[in-house]
């Protein structure tokens, strides 16, 4: 049985010896060997992040795991999942397995028989993978400590993991190594015979055998200033599922061998020695497909995978035996901080309590349900009265930038709509989507500053982005520009505009800002508040999000015959669009005292409150 060591730092000579074991590529067998060692969280801690850790402290053939959400789907790729060597001294023959691996490997003495009846080519999926867009500086820290919470981040960074260790010293080794000892590598990618006979190459070993590339390569982040690693995740998994913007956690054998880079590049020098297998790219694809599909490893890894998980969400701070729809009692073991959340945001908020109790609500939205085309549990707030100075809007940001683990702030200043890309459009030069900024994971928090935007005209793009960004508040869809045709795309944003009066983009809910008092640098309150509390609060607003509610018959006929009365008395006081928005309220106070119900108790205070809101609005 493999010992921990050999899983993670050898994980082609484990997948080897099941393939040997079962007599042919069985993914499935790969999955669960892999999937049974992850399954305790010491162990996944144990497996290095492409996250935290660069690629180039990482030895190719390692197991590694990233965090990301996959941006682009390319076209499935043909490789030799087996193949068959052959002994140049005694001309036998042995079958290798070709699966979790771009370049197949030769023994010494051995050569490669790609016209052997006994190959097996198949298919993998290939994903364009970014880290996850917008992610905030303490969830990737919290993160790259293993979801710990103590202060002893310093220590923890500074102390090496053995299996980064181990990998420094091989390659130390291999640099003393000489090529010849190392065997034969042809890309493992299935191409025409005629081709394939004249294609060989000795594996090359060292950084400064490399090519050099340009450092300003497009990585098609949807952000601006993003940074991290963007990668191209092999999957096999015939019956994979995912999609774009989904989240996921891969594990899998990391390749970042310099041949590929040798084999993708034009000057390679005299001689047939790094000649491609099979057709050049200049004879299948554009120069800028070429970049897009086939960068250099250095820039873009590849990581084949064994194992993955689909994330709900990506808060660190909620307890890893939550996933989807925690129970109540998580909720209530969290719910007394409530009180302290508020007090935060209403500091913040020039110490206006109503405005930070819809504020609250808003942080632990999220879509729940469609009906039909209608996304249900979107609440985008629109807070209006906000002080003209630049300061506010970006304290803001800080403030919910602290307390969940995805947001991105977009001042709309008239150079920003007519500039930005909001809308993901397919480029078929390069065959790729190019992002765009609206291009988000679910959850993530946008704080839209309309009290940056100026007198000016819109140009096209300009009236492109305002209606993009209208259509994502409106119907949480967004519509991607495929050239030929344009396909909705589902998002599950939470957007919170800020503006000076009312917002000229829709929101489900308008708060018009009563200050009395003037608002509190973020900085300043959080640093009277201790890192256990503030810990406490993020996991409360995440576990909130996810957690489970319903409406009693009890409750449900108290409703209806309230909403009856209510028509009865006044018509244009309570308009179906507004019982829908109490609705809404009061499952969100619900969830956000620790209740998975509503009692008429929680029903006549969202009443009250809403009542509060809208006297603001005609005053």
């Amino acid at each position: 049985m493999p010992c921990i060591e050999d899983w993670l730092t050898d994980p082609l000579s484990v997948i080897e010896g099941i393939f040997n074991e079962a007599g042919s590529p069985d993914h499935e067998k790969v999955g669960e060997f892999f999937s049974s060692r992850l399954q305790k969280s010491e162990a996944l801690q144990r497996v290095p992040s492409l996250n935290d850790i660069p690629s180039h402290l990482l030895k190719s053939k390692n197991l590694v795991r990233f965090r990301c959400m996959v941006q682009d789907m390319f076209d499935p790729e043909f490789y030799l999942a087996v193949y068959e060597t052959v002994n140049k001294v005694d001309n036998s023959s042995k079958l290798q397995c070709g699966m979790y691996q771009d370049v197949v490997r030769c023994p010494e003495n051995f050569e490669l028989r790609l016209e052997s009846p006994k190959n097996i080519t198949k298919e993998r999926h290939i994903y364009y993978c970014v880290p996850i867009p917008g992610e905030t500086e303490w969830a990737r820290k919290a993160f790259a400590r293993g979801k710990e919470t103590s202060d002893s981040e310093a220590q923890v960074s500074g102390r090496r993991n053995p299996v980064i260790k181990r990998v420094l010293e091989e390659d130390m080794d291999d640099e003393n190594t000489p090529a010849s000892q190392r065997g034969w590598q042809v890309p493992n990618v299935a191409s025409s015979d005629d081709d394939a006979k004249r294609s060989k190459s000795r594996e090359i070993s060292g950084g400064s055998n490399v090519p050099s590339h340009p450092l300003n390569t497009d990585l098609n982040f949807p952000l601006p200033n993003e940074h991290g690693p963007a990668c191209l995740v092999h999957v096999y998994d015939q019956e994979s599922t995912l999609k774009v913007n989904d989240m996921v956690e891969f594990i899998g054998v990391l390749s970042v061998d310099p041949c590929l880079a040798l084999f993708n590049d034009d000057d390679m020098g005299d001689g047939d020695e790094q000649v491609p297998l099979g057709p050049t790219h200049d004879d299948l694809i554009t120069p800028e497909e070429q970049a897009v599909h086939h960068p250099p490893p250095s820039l873009v890894p590849r990581l084949h995978v064994v194992a993955s998980c689909n994330l709900v969400h990506s808060n660190p701070c909620i307890p890893s035996g939550i996933t989807r729809q925690p129970s109540i009692a998580n909720l209530q073991q969290l719910a007394d901080v409530r009180g302290e959340v508020v007090s935060l945001l209403t500091q913040v908020m020039c110490g206006d309590s109503l405005a930070a109790e819809y504020l609250l609500l808003h942080l632990i939205s999220s879509v729940y349900s469609w009906t039909g085309i209608m996304p249900v549990g979107k609440f985008t707030l629109n807070v209006s009265g906000c002080p003209s100075s630049d300061s506010f809007p970006k304290e803001m940001h800080k403030l919910v930038e602290h307390l969940v683990p995805k947001c991105h702030f977009l001042p709309m200043t008239l150079n920003n709509m007519n500039t930005l890309n909001f809308v993901p459009k397919k480029d078929y030069t390069a065959n790729r989507l190019k992002s765009s900024i609206l291009q988000l994971s679910q959850s993530t928090n946008l704080i839209v500053d309309e009290t940056a935007l100026q007198a000016g005209q819109l140009n096209a793009n300009g009236v492109k982005n305002v209606t993009a960004l209208g259509n994502v508040i409106s119907w949480q869809k967004l519509e991607y520009d495929f050239n030929f045709y344009k396909a909705d795309f589902t998002t599950n944003l939470l957007i919170l505009i800020l503006s000076e009066g009312k917002s000229l983009l829709p929101a489900d809910c308008h708060v018009a800002l009563r200050p009395h008092q003037s608002p509190q640098p973020v900085e300043k309150v959080l640093s009277r508040i201790s890192s256990a509390t503030i810990q406490h609060m993020r996991a409360f607003l995440g576990v909130a999000r996810l957690a489970e509610y319903s409406l009693s018959s009890e409750m449900q006929k108290i409703l209806q015959d309230d909403f009856v009365k209510s028509r009865q008395e006044n018509q244009s006081s309570m308009t179906p669009e507004d019982f829908h928005l109490l609705l809404l309220l009061s499952r969100l106070m619900s969830l956000s005292h620790g209740q998975s119900t509503l009692t008429p108790e929680m029903w006549n205070q969202v009443k009250q409150m809403e009542k509060d809101r809208r006297a603001r609005l005609i005053c």
